[in-house]
């Protein structure tokens, strides 16, 4: 019961065993994790700092757009090169000084991002760990964070893909609702400026970010009355809000200046010839459920959300009106995208950047479970649990063996999913 005691009050340590765990399968992976998608958030930082020069780029794997004068230009944004960077330059400085090859594509580089990924994804789960043991036990919350990290794809995303984007707007959207959790109990000038550094930045990492504003407009909303009351303190806070914008767009100006250089405009959408062409007809469905990346067939243990956002919907700690509505638009925007899948992946990876949301209802299904009277009740749906976590993990090894499951020669059916799955729990 002391070393209970213990842990609970220095649950620190349990962070810090974690990320020293997945730091090291990382490293001893030794994987290339800057490729394709990562190539272009990447090579911002070696065209800035080794080639200084944006005009005439090894474009590698990056699928690339290109501008008038048919120069290779990147399409993605450079909010995740802002985290990269003291890294980066760790890695740089040490090969000249060592007088090694400095390119920024030797293996102290790859090893730089890995560290990268692993520490932001920790950073950002401390925040939502010290959010989330304000409202719910000490139990549900660590549940709900091994369920996150360990039985969803944020697991692959964090140890082997630390170069995509989606570690980093999770770790910006877990500081958003630290930060706008404490503005709305007793609110700053400071924090709302913060707030807004920190959403602008989400949104140059990937715009359509900029959609968790409904959850952060919402945030502990259960009921008319107290839509009423946050539309009162919105207009009485209307300075911080005004005042605030300039630090919404100040992450996005080096981004507005690589534009302007490449493309004589301000303002671009650089993915050109693609799109939103399923507006009419989104693949809901498929996106939720289909064997090509849906993501509860890929993240069962997503689905113990649905039980708390029911359950608790009239408990402000849930944000039930928030996370549905949040959940319902980000939905229906990916399943507009020409690739709904998004390409090769590991799960539906657009989602995990709004795990931190999805976090709080799960928090209240395992509370429920944790204090079930009935003994088998409790003990079943955590073994549930721990078979999700390993289907997940099993999963992921079986993905980066075989990469990468994506293009028209691909497509898994039930057959498949079914022979994989069997495979996990019969022979793996």
């Amino acid at each position: 019961m002391n070393f209970l005691k213990y842990i609970k009050a220095h649950d620190y340590l349990l962070v810090l065993i974690l990320y020293v765990t997945m730091l090291s399968i990382g490293l001893c992976e030794n994987a290339n994790v800057i490729y394709s998608d990562a190539d272009g958030y990447y090579m911002y930082l070696p065209a800035t700092f080794i080639s200084k020069n944006f005009h005439h780029l090894n474009t590698r794997s990056m699928n690339y757009s290109t501008n008038e004068k048919g120069e290779a230009v990147i399409k993605y944004t450079c909010g995740a090169a802002y985290f990269f960077l003291p890294f980066f330059l760790a890695a740089h400085t040490w090969n000249l000084c060592m007088h090694l090859p400095a390119t920024g594509y030797e293996p102290n580089y790859y090893h730089a991002i890995i560290i990268c990924g692993i520490t932001w994804t920790f950073i950002g789960l401390s925040l939502l760990k010290q959010l989330m043991k304000k409202y719910f036990s000490w139990a549900a919350t660590w549940t709900v964070l091994i369920a996150i990290i360990l039985g969803t794809n944020l697991y692959y995303y964090t140890i082997y893909a630390g170069a995509m984007s989606h570690v980093y707007s999770f770790a910006l959207i877990c500081a958003i609702l630290f930060a706008v959790d404490k503005y709305y109990e007793r609110p700053a000038f400071w924090l709302a400026i913060l707030f807004a550094f920190l959403l602008g930045w989400l949104t140059l990492v990937r715009p359509t970010n900029i959609s968790v504003l409904i959850f952060v407009v919402l945030y502990r909303v259960a009921s008319v009355n107290d839509f009423k009351n946050r539309m009162l303190f919105l207009k009485v806070r209307m300075a911080d809000i005004i005042i605030s914008l300039p630090f919404f767009i100040l992450p996005m100006l080096p981004q507005m200046a690589y534009w302007k250089e490449m493309f004589g405009k301000y303002i671009v959408y650089s993915y050109q010839q693609e799109g939103f062409i399923y507006w009419k007809n989104p693949k809901i469905l498929e996106v939720l459920f289909d064997t090509q990346n849906g993501l509860f067939i890929y993240a069962p243990v997503l689905l113990f959300m649905f039980y708390g956002l029911i359950a608790a919907r009239k408990e402000r700690r849930v944000s039930f009106i928030a996370t549905a509505l949040l959940f319902a638009v980000i939905t229906y925007i990916f399943a507009s995208w020409d690739a709904w899948w998004f390409g090769g992946a590991y799960g539906h990876r657009c989602y995990i950047e709004y795990f931190p949301v999805f976090a709080f209802p799960m928090a209240v299904t395992f509370d429920r479970i944790i204090n079930a009277k009935k003994p088998f009740v409790k003990y079943s749906f955590l073994v549930l649990t721990l078979l999700c976590i390993y289907y997940n993990i099993a999963l992921t090894n079986i993905y980066k063996k075989e990469l990468i499951w994506d293009g028209p020669k691909w497509r898994w059916n039930w057959g498949t999913w079914g022979e994989k799955v069997n495979h996990i729990y019969s022979n793996y």
